[in-house]
């Protein structure tokens, strides 16, 4: 199932409510840390800056690590990450096991959802208690 957003505020809320059920079903997350449109808002700019440095300073070599970064969701740092950025790069995906269940489409406001209906149900029930006004399922 695929979500859209009216507002960036409103997708950070949503992906609040998904990146905590993620969590706990032991999702296994990734994120490319590129975009292609530059990111203004000062918060995530600053989440998208230290997290590229960090796994710059990791890694050294001709291997492109900003794509495919590990996201964990029981990290609150991750957490927080996939709030600010997952609807802002080029893409971030989460598994589990084998089983895509969570995608964006690149730098849109827009993500997927191959959860239970009854998850996804409560998930969206969630971030409209949150806030997200603006939130839209689409066909």
């Amino acid at each position: 199932m695929k979500f859209t957003t009216s507002t960036d505020g409103d997708m950070e809320i949503l992906l609040s409510v998904v990146g905590k059920h993620l969590g706990a079903i032991g999702a296994e997350g990734m994120i490319d840390l590129y975009t292609d449109e530059p990111i203004e808002d000062p918060e995530p700019q600053q989440a998208f800056l230290e997290m590229r440095q960090e796994v710059q300073s990791q890694h050294a070599g001709k291997r492109d690590y900003l794509i495919g970064v590990p996201l964990d969701f029981a990290s609150q740092t991750d957490l927080r990450r996939f709030t600010l950025l997952g609807h802002r790069t080029i893409g971030c995906e989460a598994y589990v096991g084998r089983k895509l269940v969570f995608s964006t489409v690149e730098n849109e406001r827009i993500v997927f959802l191959d959860l239970p209906q009854t998850d996804v149900e409560a998930l969206e029930s969630q971030a409209r208690q949150a806030g997200a006004e603006g939130l839209t399922r689409l066909t």
